[in-house]
């Protein structure tokens, strides 16, 4: 069984976390949707926090990563194919596929950060926290501060604009690295486990590239995983449930003692197993690729890049709207999530043909034209 280049249901996944992310940083934001403190811990420190869990998200967006950008390379099996691996190509267009998009939403959010951060924050019934408010208010950017805010490679301590890029900066960063991943995946897992504990302990390599690298294993062995779990129904839901317990382990495992590494490596191994179930579940398959789902998914990345921005912008206009309709907190909030996250998918649609496409196409153009320099001419 020869994995597919590309799987919408794997989309869906990426769309699902990204979701998580909003859900994240409207509840940092709003607070939760409790009046009770029972609420507040069941939402809290319970499995029920995976729908706002935007740290595990992040976790499964780069063993999810690691996964899509190498399964290409492992049809015949265990030993990637790099007949069809241009090193040149593959980072040109990677560039054009993160990079671009990023800095033209950037732009974008410069011009929104110049227009909000000498107006008055407005006040609502459903309170802002200062984390929310201070964002475009407190913190002054110069044209220069903007400029070093462009460079993913190297993000200042201090991110304004678009606060969620750290982890674009480390996904362009652990994507660049793919190369050497699959030479050491033909010589076998083994090898994998070694570079990673070697590059995150000794080099100072972000420990996410161990999601990375768990990302890349699972695909070398995409067809033995889907073969020995299609048929094993209670192995999957095992499989399932305890990808669930570790990719929500920061519910329960503090931190403060455990360290957060900790808890991102076990959210990693969470991400991971949930993957495996997937991928040998047909019935979770054919629900991820249910159409509305699928395009959550297909313009996940722009709505990563956008929703701060709207946030900041239009959350607090949505809030003010709402009021005039009810003073219900737990209204006010559910209101105010929702259309939050309907604008986001709007705009994201929007983003998506207009900043997405042409930033994908304009790549291949330019790797095509550099291909054709070198080609002799009749």
């Amino acid at each position: 069984m020869a994995p597919k280049t590309h799987i919408s249901y794997l989309d869906t996944i990426r769309g699902l976390a990204a979701l998580a992310v909003i859900s994240e940083h409207f509840v940092i934001a709003y607070g939760l949707p409790c009046e009770t403190p029972l609420c507040q811990q069941w939402l809290d420190f319970s499995p029920l926090h995976i729908w706002w869990d935007g740290s595990a998200a992040v976790s499964m967006f780069f063993v999810l990563s690691g996964v899509v950008l190498s399964l290409r390379y492992f049809r015949a099996g265990h030993i990637p194919d790099l007949s069809e691996f241009h090193l040149a190509r593959f980072l040109i267009n990677r560039m054009f596929r993160i990079w671009l998009p990023y800095l033209l939403v950037l732009l974008i959010s410069a011009g929104l950060f110049v227009n909000t951060f000498d107006s008055a924050i407005l006040k609502t019934s459903l309170p802002a926290t200062d984390w929310i408010t201070g964002m475009w208010h407190k913190f002054p950017l110069t044209p220069s501060d903007m400029l070093r805010e462009s460079f993913l490679l190297k993000l200042p301590a201090l991110i304004v604009l678009l606060p969620q890029a750290w982890t674009l900066s480390i996904e362009l960063v652990l994507s660049l690295l793919l190369p050497v991943g699959l030479l050491l995946a033909g010589r076998g897992s083994s090898w994998l486990v070694f570079f990673g504990l070697l590059a995150t302990s000794l080099l100072g390599v972000s420990i996410f590239l161990l999601h990375f690298l768990l990302g890349m294993t699972i695909a070398r062995h995409y067809t033995d995983l889907t073969h020995y779990l299609s048929g094993r129904r209670w192995q999957r839901r095992l499989l399932l449930l305890t990808g669930l317990a570790f990719y929500t382990c920061g519910t329960f495992v503090p931190s403060d003692i455990f360290g957060d590494t900790a808890v991102w490596l076990g959210s990693g191994l969470g991400a991971g197993l949930i993957l495996m179930f997937v991928l040998g579940s047909n019935d979770a398959q054919r629900l991820l690729s249910q159409p509305v789902l699928r395009q959550i998914g297909k313009v996940s990345y722009s709505a990563y890049l956008s929703h701060m921005a709207i946030l900041i912008c239009l959350t607090p206009l949505v809030l003010k709207f709402l009021e005039g309709f009810t003073e219900n907190r737990l209204a006010l909030w559910f209101g105010g999530w929702l259309i939050t996250i309907v604008c986001v998918q709007g705009v994201s649609l929007l983003f998506y043909h207009w900043l997405e496409i042409p930033s994908m196409s304009l790549g291949r153009r330019v790797t095509d034209a550099i291909a054709s320099i070198g080609k002799p001419t009749l």
